[in-house]
């Protein structure tokens, strides 16, 4: 998790002239539509259609990826999967991660990417693997402590648990995948200008259609930009972010497609976080202090970091028959980090606290190969659902061959004082630390036996091979190899067609842990673990309703900072619990998005200290709750609101620390129109409404400040 550099640069007022122009235009405008139809869809559509006050299946999404079981209806995958669409996102005009996952009570926030080093979110108690947890279009990218841009994407999907057979080795958190927008049909165009309290502006373009004639080639482009002062005082934010997705028709049976993303993101203001000081070994006995305002500056403005991305993805589909088809898909995606950050070290329980400021670049280059087969057939009465498939990949992670740190002072989080910027340039190299490769074979098949019954079996087997080096030679400093097989199987009931129950079980391997930069043993690597799920679930999916009910149980290496500063990896952690969550449509006026989370997390068989503790970041009890309401007086307006709970969470593995439990409301309307013959959407949101004070925690030992009130506002234009 590193850091940035910083360069402020005065707010976009043509952005606001631009904004304040249209507002103004609304009072005079025709109300004849509502909320502008997503372009997403426009691949099927002949035209680009505005529809009035439209349900909840506009926030639907039917299938997603399933890695090595390919693309799948949600309803009848045995796995907990949440998918959220591009017109939810855009509704709810989400910053980060955290947002798009608002409505999931299994999502918990570990911290946000305008106070923090980026956000993030833990799943059922179970951070999301940064190096092997991201995936573009199924494919692996990096996300070192950075935040992904939303603009390109039409859906984000969440596969909730040990992805190992899915996807190879990981974190058993879950696996997010970012599917790209693709070409539209017809010519589409839309500008979205926003803005974010206290000063950020944004403008955005999503550009889609065909060109070139029979077998065309189709194109979809978006643009974003991002400039302005963010909600901590002091903080800044600076963010430029393009995309490109292309198709062609080789032959009527032969498909091509390209996707890649830029982005450049440089914030000021942010931190690495909060630490107690036992935590660090700098004091002993401090504990969890009252939590400070969401936009209380704690760093100095001129800590942060700065990220980047490049990420390009290419492959082929052969329709070998209607039963038949074969991909191959190559990605490349890389991301280089700069540290400028804080660890600001609290050394005693009166508020007082050192920022200690660490300095220093990182790369990170990914690259995958994937081939698959699928296909059906049938063996009498039986029918046959078969995907198999070989993958490759490898992950460099190159570190700074300096990562320099520097005392900025000692100051007080309830009285920040401002400290004297050094100024010292950032050491530019590094040195290849970390080098994995995997190789997988895979092969799964669904077996139904009738209407009612069917089973999935898979099996992935793989070659790992983790080598890591010291800082300037080119020697191997230790290596890890081994060959595991990890396995999937579930069995399937359908009483009826909308309702799906089952049981399913899978293994992960994943990457062993590093010690944080703040360890006695930092960057110390330890061997990978494996973990297992097994899950009872039910779906269903109905007309105007449909929900998703799970109990889960997680087995999982335990890795910790123990309380000498030394990270470790001794024991295991259970995560158990009931995970339930629905979308409605009542009558037609209303949407409801949410559900509950009951989580039982403790460690066992581990170290005397912390052996049948609570996990560390695991809340027990999470409800989170959105709604719409389509005013049926006033055509295209739409109210919302939203809540979240999030019940107390331990911050360390020995329990020594607890975050109390918040809860945050939000409020919001959108107005959905036309300007000549053109739709028209206006939105505005106000999160935090009571402005809560909240603590979030993350890792085992870092605390961050919640978010505090935010104003957001957009309109968007499409032509």
């Amino acid at each position: 998790m590193p850091v940035a550099l910083f360069h402020g640069v005065n707010s976009n007022v043509g952005s606001r002239r631009l904004i304040a122009v249209m507002i103004l235009a609304a009072p005079t405008i025709n109300t004849a539509h509502a909320d502008d139809a997503d372009p997403q869809q426009a691949k099927d559509l002949g035209q680009v259609t505005v529809i009035a006050n439209r349900k909840s299946d506009t926030y639907h999404a039917g299938d997603a990826s399933a890695g090595a079981l390919g693309t799948r209806s949600v309803l009848d995958t045995p796995f907990s999967i949440d998918a959220v669409t591009a017109d939810l996102i855009q509704n709810r005009q989400a910053l980060d991660i955290n947002d798009v996952f608002k409505a999931d009570p299994g999502v918990t926030p570990l911290e946000s990417g305008y106070v923090g080093e980026s956000s993030g979110i833990a799943v059922r108690g179970l951070p999301v693997d940064l190096l092997n947890g991201y995936k573009m279009d199924g494919l692996s990218i990096p996300n070192w402590g950075s935040d992904m841009p939303l603009e390109p994407f039409s859906q984000i999907e969440l596969l909730k648990g040990p992805g190992g057979f899915m996807y190879g080795f990981g974190q058993p958190g879950g696996i997010l995948n970012f599917v790209s927008k693709q070409p539209t049909l017809q010519p589409y165009t839309s500008f979205t200008l926003g803005y974010v309290s206290d000063g950020v502006f944004k403008e955005a373009v999503d550009l889609g259609g065909t060109f070139g004639g029979q077998g065309s080639w189709g194109y979809r482009i978006n643009l974003a930009h991002e400039d302005g002062d963010t909600l901590v005082d002091g903080g800044h934010i600076k963010r430029n972010a393009a995309s490109l997705a292309l198709t062609k028709d080789i032959a009527p049976n032969l498909h091509w497609h390209f996707n890649s993303i830029y982005q450049d993101r440089k914030v000021q203001g942010a931190y690495y976080g909060i630490i107690l000081g036992q935590d660090y070994g700098m004091a002993t006995g401090v504990h969890v202090p009252a939590p400070l305002d969401g936009d209380q500056r704690v760093s100095q403005p001129f800590t942060g970091y700065q990220t980047s991305f490049r990420v390009a993805n290419t492959g082929v589909k052969w329709d070998i028959s209607p039963s038949w088809n074969f991909s191959v898909d190559y990605s490349y995606a890389r991301q280089t980090r700069d540290n400028r950050d804080s660890a600001i070290i609290l050394t005693d329980n009166q508020g007082g606290y050192t920022d200690l400021n660490y300095l220093g670049h990182s790369v990170y280059n990914y690259q995958q190969w994937q081939g698959m087969f699928s296909g059906k057939f049938e063996t009498g009465s039986i029918g046959h659902d078969v995907v198999f498939g070989a993958s490759w990949q490898r992950l460099d992670e190159h570190y700074p061959l300096e990562f320099q740190s520097q005392v900025l002072g000692q100051g007080n989080i309830f009285d920040v004082p401002l400290f004297v910027n050094p100024d010292v340039a950032i050491n530019r190299s590094t040195y290849l630390a970390e080098s994995t490769t995997q190789r997988s074979l895979f092969a799964s098949e669904t077996i139904t036996f009738s209407p009612q019954w069917s089973a999935l079996l898979g099996l992935r087997t793989m070659d790992y091979d983790d080598k890591t080096f010291n800082a300037g030679s080119p020697v191997i400093a230790a290596r890890y190899e081994k060959s595991p097989l990890t396995p999937t199987a579930a069995l399937i009931y359908k009483p009826i067609a909308p309702l799906t129950l089952y049981a399913s079980y899978v293994q992960s391997l994943e990457q062993g842990g590093s010690a944080p930069q703040t360890a006695v043993n930092a960057y110390q690597t330890f061997a990978p673990t494996i973990s297992k799920q097994f899950e009872l679930g039910a779906k269903t999916e109905f007309e105007t309703w449909s929900a998703n009910l799970a109990l889960f149980r997680v087995d999982r290496g335990l890795q910790y900072l123990n309380s000498n500063n030394v990270f470790v990896q001794n024991g295991q952690t259970r995560y158990q619990g009931i995970d339930l969550s629905a979308q409605m449509s009542l009558a037609k006026d209303w949407t409801l998005i949410g559900g509950v989370m009951y989580l039982d997390a403790s460690n066992v068989r581990a170290a005397a200290d912390v052996d049948g503790k609570r996990a560390y970041g695991a809340p027990r009890v999470q409800g989170n709750l959105y709604a719409e309401y389509a005013v049926p007086q006033i055509a295209g307006l739409v109210l919302n609101a939203g809540g979240r709970y999030v019940g107390n969470e331990a911050v360390e593995a020995d329990n020594s620390n607890f975050i109390g439990a918040y809860h945050t409301f939000d409020l919001g309307a959108r107005y959905s129109t036309s300007l000549g013959s053109h739709a028209i959407t206006y939105r505005l949101g106000i999160d935090n409404l009571a402005n809560e004070k909240y603590w979030l925690t993350s890792w085992g030992f870092i605390l961050n400040q919640g978010t505090p009130r935010t104003v957001r506002a957009s309109v968007t234009l499409t032509l």
